[in-house]
């Protein structure tokens, strides 16, 4: 087994200082020589949380180095199938999907990684059960190999710095990590740049899809009212969350205060609704869905709540589609 240096201290996060802090990087730093060692690893990424909160960055930044990214496969019955049989019952869901994709990877890689998320934007919070992932994973499902983890505390310094102190962690050259880090950067924001806005269809209804990102691209959560909604011929636009810095409100967690704004800069004009796809047992989103509703209702603009855990059935999802587009379409 290839044993990884840890460091007292991890580094936070924070991507809108990136390029800046890649200017001053502190003559104090200092890095080993790197080897060859690490340049066949394969690295495995479960397919939720950090890897849709920062799409396509992951894999430009491990294959830049040498290595071999490996995600695991979209989420299916079958992955939901597994969760119920190895994760804590009293998770959300996506939280569930996450032991399972990580299960998937166990002994077909040589480490899988695990990042603490603390912060994604700066003064905000992240969802509190993204901080223990990284020793629940040791202690438990990927307890036989290793967890490769850093800090991203965007609080407390850049994605950058803590992207560097990963480069360290694996003994990679400073240079080779710098330009790493700077590909990675440039894959994030073509990623975000293919979930951007679409045209408009004429004459098609058109919604805005709101919920973690984790949630609103999930293949199993999302996917079937995606295509539910596109077989109704109906436009379903995801939230964006490219724009990583909203304005200050009383919201602090990172998410739902900019699912707030956006629903904030809205018009009746803009969208004919507004679709929340939350799961079960989301503290989250259970303190803020009144808040969504009350602003929603306040603009006159549709909206609808969906909630998913692995046990509804399709067809409950889909009477439930049916009925709120068929209602919109009746008023008009």
């Amino acid at each position: 087994m290839i044993m990884i240096k840890r460091p007292d201290e991890s580094a936070g996060a924070y991507t809108g200082t990136g390029n800046k802090f890649l200017r001053n990087i502190s003559p104090e730093w200092m890095w080993k020589s790197g080897t060859s060692s690490c340049s066949s690893l394969r690295i495995g990424i479960p397919r939720m949380f950090f890897y849709y909160i920062y799409p396509g960055l992951w894999e430009a930044f491990f294959s830049e180095l040498g290595m071999k990214p490996i995600v695991s496969r979209p989420s299916t019955t079958k992955t939901v199938e597994k969760a119920s049989q190895i994760s804590e019952t009293e998770h959300c869901l996506p939280n569930k999907l996450f032991d399972a994709h990580l299960a998937e990877l166990v002994g077909k890689v040589d480490m899988v990684f695990v990042p603490r998320v603390l912060s994604t934007i700066k003064n905000h919070l992240s969802c509190p059960k993204f901080g223990p992932l990284p020793d629940a994973a040791r202690a438990d499902i990927a307890r036989g190999t290793e967890v490769l983890s850093i800090d991203i505390d965007v609080s407390r310094s850049p994605l950058a710095e803590a992207l560097l102190l990963l480069g360290k962690k694996l003994n990679i050259q400073k240079g080779k990590t710098l330009s790493a880090i700077n590909s990675s950067f440039s894959a994030m924001e073509a990623a975000h740049k293919k979930m951007a806005r679409p045209d408009r269809i004429k004459g098609a209804p058109r919604f805005l899809l709101i919920g973690h990102p984790y949630v609103i691209h999930d293949n199993f959560i999302a996917g079937p009212i995606l295509n539910k909604l596109e077989s109704m011929g109906v436009e379903a636009e995801l939230i964006s969350f490219a724009d990583n810095t909203p304005a200050k409100s009383y919201i602090l967690w990172s998410t739902a205060n900019k699912i707030y704004h956006e629903l904030n800069t809205l018009s009746r004009e803009d969208y004919d609704g507004v679709i929340q796809l939350t799961v079960f047992n989301c503290g989250c989103d259970s303190m803020m869905i009144d808040t969504y509703r009350q602003l929603m209702k306040d603009k006159n603009i549709p909206y609808i709540y969906l909630m998913v855990d692995e046990h509804l059935a399709q067809s409950g999802i889909d009477t439930r589609v049916e009925a709120f587009i068929d209602s919109l379409r009746w008023r008009q």
